[in-house]
């Protein structure tokens, strides 16, 4: 009730903001939790209030929700507990597996260690239409039929391996041919993913369609969105124009394909609204920040591309995308905090077009540390230039 609540155009909210109509039954539930009833249904409240917190940008008690529900996962061995009943037991790795994703997610927003690995032997949730289908009781064998839920989970352990070498690039602990050959390495694993998908969970109309019909559209689309997005993090870096190694044939290569989907990411965006049906409408909070870093790759075309077209392109969808960002604060706090990271990078622009895209500890964390704040960029000395008047314009 209280992430819901703000979609809710009932008169008793008419006199509330939308983003506080859920702040009384999320208060209530605060106040329900009880941390000594070791159970399912506790590690459930905590993950809704975790993610309660991240919408209102309380970061840390996000955090602290977060890392009791994993405790509490592991004090009850979720992943291995038994049940004679394959609802109770798909509920359970389901949220062990929702677990694993968000120890990934929320470590990463505030630059913390993580809690839990990927394991194995660790069976992974089965396929939607099945689970949805599973009577009460049921005691049918052990699933193995992949869906959306699994895929996330294959996905964000190649992303959590996309934010280590982020940082240890950063870092200097690895050099550019080291680099360059653990890019190729995860790229290729990720189209590989990509390739191996059953055709029914490929990114096509069809197959968004068919799970809108699920009530699961939006949950496809964030499958989509999140492999566009790990594309983007991982060639992120190479969009530096004074890079050292620039030279490289493979730079060019890389910048293209951060670009494309770049590209890809918005088309699935923007096919999810046009229908105006709410079984697509990807308005949940990550949306956002994935968007803002997208946009920054607009940014970069609009800047650097010598193709009318392409410009005219990063141009129009900044626009779009300002759009959609100012729409989804209209629903969440840490809206405010995404908007204000994108004003940041736009100041970052003005100041030095050459520096506003190197990978370097801020940049880092503008890209990663999506649940805190920046400061505004440190610029080298001596590297300050003036963006073209058009550009300023757009802006």
């Amino acid at each position: 009730m209280a992430l819901g609540a703000r979609f809710s155009d009932n008169d008793l909210f008419q006199s509330i903001d939308r983003r506080q109509r859920g702040d009384k039954y999320a208060e209530r539930a605060r106040n329900l939790l009880d941390l000594t009833d070791i159970s399912v249904s506790t590690i459930q409240a905590c993950i809704l209030l975790g993610t309660v917190c991240y919408s209102d940008s309380q970061t840390k008690s996000e955090s602290l929700y977060y890392s009791v529900a994993v405790r509490l996962a592991l004090i009850l061995d979720l992943p291995r507990k038994e049940s004679d009943d394959q609802v109770e037991r798909q509920v359970n790795l389901r949220i062990w597996w929702s677990l694993y994703m968000i120890d990934i997610w929320s470590s990463m927003g505030l630059n913390l260690p993580r809690q839990l690995d990927f394991v194995e032997s660790y069976p992974l949730p089965t396929n939607e239409k099945v689970f949805l289908s599973l009577p009460n009781g049921s005691t049918t064998a052990e699933l193995s039929c992949s869906g959306l839920w699994s895929e996330m989970v294959i996905l964000a352990r190649i992303w959590a391996r996309i934010h280590h070498l982020n940082k240890a690039s950063v870092n200097s602990l690895i050099d550019y041919d080291s680099l360059s050959v653990t890019v190729d390495s995860l790229a290729r694993e990720l189209r590989g993913w990509s390739d191996a998908l059953h055709p029914s969970l490929q990114e096509t109309p069809a197959n968004l369609e068919r799970y809108a019909s699920l009530g699961l559209g939006n949950a496809f689309a964030a499958l989509h969105l999140g492999y566009h997005y790990y594309n983007e993090v991982l060639f992120y870096q190479f969009l530096a124009r004074d890079s050292e190694e620039s030279s490289h044939d493979s730079i060019t290569r890389y910048r293209a394909q951060c670009e494309e989907h770049a590209l890809a990411f918005c088309n699935l965006l923007y096919r999810c609204r046009s229908t105006n049906q709410p079984q697509y409408q990807c308005l949940y909070v990550m949306v956002g920040h994935m968007l803002v870093v997208t946009s920054t790759i607009y940014i970069h075309m609009l800047l650097f591309s010598d193709q009318q077209a392409k410009i005219q392109l990063a141009r129009q969808r900044l626009g779009q995308n300002f759009e959609i960002l100012t729409e989804l604060q209209l629903y969440w706090v840490t809206l405010d905090v995404a908007l204000s990271r994108l004003q940041v990078f736009h100041n970052a622009c003005t100041r030095s077009i050459d520096e506003s895209f190197r990978m370097d500890q801020w940049m880092l964390k503008f890209i990663l540390e999506h649940g805190s704040s920046v400061m505004e960029r440190p610029i080298v000395e001596g590297s300050a230039d003036t963006l073209r008047n058009w550009f300023l314009q757009t802006f």
